[in-house]
Order: C-alpha cells, then structure tokens, then sequence
C-alpha cells in the first residue's frame, strides 16, 4: 500500500495497493476509512468499498447519458 498516491473518497482517502514491491502492477485500493481492499471500479472510474461505502466519484463521465 502506497499512503502518498491516494484518491479521494466520501469517507476517507482510497490509498493505492501493489501487487508487488517495487509498485509496478497497480492490484486495487485500500480504504482509509475501514482498511477494506477495494478491487473493482466501473467504466467510469467510480468505486465503493461494500464494507463501509466509502466511495470515489466517477472520474469520467458518459455524455450519451445525458
């Protein structure tokens, strides 16, 4: 877990999870909130850890739907 690379939640920060030591393979996000992994995201960049529901907005975003 790298706690400087961080996105922002609802509840507390989404701190990034590596798969391996030297940070190459991105695995998923640890909630600063719970301590939950987070390890999917939709189309649009929006995730939500089902333990607490800490969530990070959609960081892209579909003008069809609109």
């Amino acid at each position: 877990m790298d706690r400087d690379d961080s996105d922002r939640g609802s509840k507390g920060p989404l701190y990034v999870v590596y798969s391996d030591e030297r940070r190459e393979d991105r695995y998923g996000f640890s909630c600063g909130n719970c301590g939950a992994l987070v390890v999917s995201m939709d189309s649009m960049g929006r995730m939500e850890c089902e333990e607490c529901g800490n969530v990070r907005k959609a960081t892209r975003w579909d003008a069809t739907y609109m």
